[in-house]
């Protein structure tokens, strides 16, 4: 019995050492947002990393925090789904140490209307829709403070700033936080809300045009690729590196939005 219970372990043990040793140095395991933008260009990163001699092993998820998860507990080398300022929150909040291994794109934000051409048409009272997550909740208040129209508490980190921050509001801007799936549905109701361009595009307003206010460059988040930090330099996250900064995925981001420029390419 032992004999023919160790055989089949051993055959397997054996075929798995064969097939999976030589394989896994050359198979990059990637998890990415399940939207279409990361869909479309993580199906062509992988056709440009296969020109390489790698695999890519791709899943889509829709749950930020597993995405980062995933990484950390080894069941992905790398992953596509969110900017600096959201992965410094989530290191903080679940002291984790995930690292960017590169940017990808920067996707600038402002405020738009649907209403109102102008600031200056905003109606006193005016209702505003902001994120309600930390990594852009403070992104609409440093604006308004830039042009003016709220005074923000002195000394107070830009990224750390809340509407409790706010000490002077002469035209009584009223805040709606919203979750960030819902800001451009949002904007149907409100007289002005935050948007990134990208969201912008999805409702036919263009970022260069439209936007009422356009965030500080110094301010600008871009889009990462982030892995655990002794994973920062491997050749698997080189090989990734050297696909993702292609012409194809450059050109991967205006067919995206018909042709139009709307993310920054990070290279």
């Amino acid at each position: 019995m032992k004999k023919l219970t160790l055989l089949p372990l051993l055959l397997l043990f054996l075929l798995t050492a064969c097939s999976g040793g030589g394989n896994s140095e050359k198979t990059i395991k990637f998890v990415a947002a399940n939207i279409k933008l990361y869909e479309d260009t993580t199906k062509i990163l992988a056709e440009e990393l296969e020109k390489e001699g790698y695999k890519l092993e791709y899943k889509f998820i829709s749950d930020n925090t597993q995405l980062n998860v995933a990484v950390i507990s080894g069941e992905a080398d790398a992953n596509y789904h969110q900017h600096t300022a959201y992965l410094n929150e989530f290191n903080a909040l679940h002291n984790s140490d995930l690292v960017p291994a590169f940017e990808a794109f920067t996707d600038p934000s402002g405020l738009f209307s649907k209403k109102h051409k102008s600031l200056n048409e905003l109606p006193d009272g005016a209702v505003i829709s902001i994120p309600v997550d930390p990594s852009n909740n403070f992104r609409t208040f440093v604006m308004l403070a830039k042009e003016g129209l709220i005074t923000l508490k002195e000394g107070v980190e830009p990224a750390k700033i809340t509407q409790r921050d706010i000490v002077d509001n002469p035209r009584n801007f009223k805040f709606q936080e919203v979750d960030y799936a819902l800001l451009t549905r949002a904007l149907d109701d409100a007289d002005a809300g935050f948007l990134y361009a990208t969201l912008a595009a999805e409702i036919g307003l263009i970022f260069g045009e439209d936007a009422l206010i356009k965030e500080s460059e110094e301010l600008w988040s871009p889009d990462i690729i982030a892995v655990k930090p002794q994973d920062k330099d491997s050749d698997k996250i080189k090989a990734l590196r050297k696909a993702y900064q292609s012409d194809r995925i450059k050109q991967a981001f205006k067919d995206a939005y018909g042709g139009k420029e709307v993310l920054i390419p990070a290279w």
